[in-house]
């Protein structure tokens, strides 16, 4: 993996993340401060796509989305026999 993907991942989990918190300040009643975080992430966008390509971004973020369908299906129970 080169230097400029795992930045691109790296930004992107981050990205996730305030995306996130965004929906949750929303969700609670703080819609300027999800504004504030939402514009701010609108800026890291084109800082880091300009730093890696946006195709390069693109790719990462959805890397990251991957890797949270991955991790949120649910699993099955267990059949051992303890």
């Amino acid at each position: 993996m080169t230097d400029q993907i795992y930045n691109a991942r790296v930004a992107a989990i981050s990205m996730a993340n305030g995306a996130a918190l965004a929906k949750l300040l929303r969700a609670h009643g703080r819609a300027a401060h999800a504004e504030a975080i939402e514009a701010a992430l609108s800026e890291v966008v084109e800082i880091v796509s300009t730093e890696v390509g946006r195709r390069t971004l693109t790719d990462a973020m959805s890397w990251v989305s991957d890797q949270i369908w991955e991790t949120s299906e649910p699993t099955l129970p267990s059949t051992a026999q303890h």
